[in-house]
């Protein structure tokens, strides 16, 4: 997916691929980029007067939080030997 950081439209489209990552992307891009920023905040407009954005997001949040609980209980049934063996594979 191409993003237009000019097009309201196009940021909207492109955040609801993944709105927590891409909501902390847009923050970044306020700060470091500020000739988009009309196009952003007005996104951002669109995406907290949207009660369907919003749910998107918070689904994409609790999804998250539920990716991190199952590998988190994963890593804790795993014994040091293997915990090491992973880290060293991804090394």
């Amino acid at each position: 997916m191409l993003l237009d950081l000019n097009d309201v439209e196009s940021i909207v489209r492109w955040w609801s691929v993944l709105p927590e990552r891409h909501d902390s992307y847009l923050d970044y891009k306020l700060r470091v980029s500020p000739e988009f920023a009309p196009a952003i905040l007005e996104a951002r407009r669109r995406i907290t007067g949207s009660t369907e954005l919003q749910a998107l997001l918070a689904r994409s949040v609790k999804e998250r939080q539920q990716q991190e609980a199952i590998q988190s209980e994963r890593r804790s049934r795993m014994s040091a030997v293997e915990l090491l063996r992973r880290d060293l594979a991804a090394a």
